[in-house]
């Protein structure tokens, strides 16, 4: 039942990617239903920290579904996020990761007294996804770097916790990361 649950998750997760990527505003639901699968996957495996940040994305996903449904929203001019890509200095990237540095030790070690598992990896990977999404909000070039990075980390995690679709999962993530980042660099040289 377990690996059913995982496949599912899975499953969610690339069609979840797959619509985004076409801005199909059922996204968002994919999205949801995937993460809230992976809070019980979480769970279980005694990786509470990503529970949190899937709880988080879940409630980013009902917004996101919101604000792809509401009326109220302004057309996107011609199909196209008009929001220019901007990028980071190193001394900034270099902040940010010793920012996140220091808070992975605080929350594993608290972590690691809750019960939980693999506590320093699940605090590197949701304190940096928590810093990533934040980057990829503000459409910040270097995102897709701590993406590949986070990406690589989860997936030796989840096979560690012997959950391998999930860590296929994350390969898949770090891949699409990968061809953003190459995107990304070509639009922000044209900008």
């Amino acid at each position: 039942m377990e690996t059913y649950i995982e496949y599912m998750a899975v499953a969610f997760g690339v069609i979840y990617v797959l619509l985004a990527s076409r801005s199909n505003v059922w996204c968002w639901l994919m999205g949801i239903i995937s993460s809230a699968l992976y809070i019980y996957i979480n769970v279980t495996h005694q990786l509470f920290q990503d529970a949190i940040l899937q709880t988080y994305y879940v409630v980013a996903g009902f917004y996101g579904w919101w604000l792809g449904e509401s009326p109220s929203q302004p057309p996107i001019q011609g199909g196209v996020n008009t929001v220019s890509i901007n990028s980071l200095s190193l001394q900034q990237n270099l902040k940010l990761i010793f920012f996140g540095a220091l808070l992975v030790p605080v929350f594993g070690f608290a972590f690691t007294k809750l019960g939980s598992s693999l506590s320093y990896f699940d605090s590197a990977v949701t304190i940096f996804s928590f810093i990533a999404t934040w980057m990829t909000a503000k459409k910040i070039l270097e995102n897709w770097l701590y993406w590949i990075v986070i990406d690589l980390v989860a997936a030796v995690m989840y096979f560690i916790k012997g959950l391998n679709a999930t860590s296929w999962l994350y390969i898949f993530f770090c891949i699409i990361a990968v061809y953003g980042y190459f995107e990304w660099r070509k639009k922000i040289s044209t900008q």
